[in-house]
């Protein structure tokens, strides 16, 4: 008998932009059955005072910023906030950084709130935030009719842990953990990683990160190897984004400096924005930076050097929102 899957959509318009684009939520698998939950789940969701970091997520949500003024299919962002695999860190449910990827260029930004590895919640920990990430890119490729996606226009953003998850994507294409999901689907072209989380071998890895996504596996040498990034990139590894603060005493800069030589070896094109200030975390707080918007150069390089924005006339002028 065939399966008809069923995806529960809530969507309302947002009101401060609302001349600009529209919102949707959507629920990431269908009937609001994730797997890997364990069947009795003690915990409700949590969110701390500041309203921006999420934990005990049994239901992953897929936040959908369209351009209300898109005419045809276009460029597509999916982002993947950090928080160490212990909290997804995203305010406002990422409206203020979609508004700024709305304006660059794209047509849609997408905001991942993911579940954490947390084992009261899961098991396979290690699997469970790839498989939401993976199911989000291919919801974005089934979808890609009603949306207004360019299929083979998608972009794959992460910071700091949720760099880790999309360079996890961007190199694990033929590890797929999330049911249903096919390798077409999860294709995307250029990947962009702040401030990444790469490697969880030392001297580099961040002391909490590769402890919670592998839980009890985490002494084990094999795990360590595999969800090291730098290991993990190969010639079909897409086109890369990296910036990076000398002065993050969270996650070393080296871990963008081993990605990068990683890209090197394989001949993979790729940009890296070494920044002398911003800690960890900076985003786009440019005071952090001291003043430097490293976002000016990414867009630079989107627009020049990838193939996300192919035929695209529009000046910065004009893209931006009134």
């Amino acid at each position: 008998m065939k399966r008809i899957a069923i995806f529960t959509i809530v969507f309302f318009y947002v009101t401060s932009y609302a001349q600009n684009y529209s919102k949707e939520v959507v629920n990431l698998w269908d009937q609001k059955k994730p797997p890997f939950n364990k069947e009795n789940i003690e915990f409700k969701e949590t969110v701390d005072s500041t309203g921006r970091r999420f934990s005990k997520i049994s239901d992953p949500v897929l936040y959908i910023y369209r351009k209300d003024s898109q005419e045809s299919k276009g460029p597509t962002i999916l982002y993947y906030p950090g928080g160490g695999y212990a909290i997804v860190s995203i305010k406002d449910e990422g409206e203020s950084r979609a508004k700024r990827f709305l304006e660059m260029g794209f047509n849609i930004v997408a905001i991942l709130k993911y579940r954490l590895p947390d084992s009261c919640i899961v098991y396979e920990q290690e699997k469970v935030p790839l498989a939401d990430a993976q199911k989000a890119l291919s919801l974005l490729h089934q979808n890609a009719e009603k949306w207004g996606i360019d299929e083979n226009k998608i972009a794959v953003m992460g910071g700091s842990a949720g760099g880790h998850l999309a360079s996890s994507l961007a190199n694990l294409k033929d590890s797929i953990v999330a049911p249903g999901v096919k390798p077409e689907n999860l294709s995307h072209a250029v990947s962009i990683l702040m401030y990444p989380v790469i490697s969880f071998n030392l001297p580099y890895r961040h002391k909490g990160s590769y402890k919670r996504l592998l839980g009890q596996k985490s002494e084990n040498q094999s795990f360590l190897d595999y969800y090291s990034m730098e290991n993990q990139v190969s010639e079909n590894t897409p086109p890369t984004f990296l910036v990076h603060a000398r002065d993050d005493s969270s996650v070393s800069y080296q871990n963008s400096i081993i990605y990068r030589d990683s890209l090197k070896k394989y001949n993979v094109p790729f940009k890296y924005i070494e920044l002398e200030k911003g800690g960890h975390g900076f985003g786009f707080n440019f005071e952090k930076t001291g003043g430097v918007d490293w976002t000016i150069e990414l867009e630079d390089w989107l627009y020049k050097n990838t193939s996300l924005f192919e035929n695209a006339h529009s000046t910065k002028e004009n893209r931006k929102f009134e």
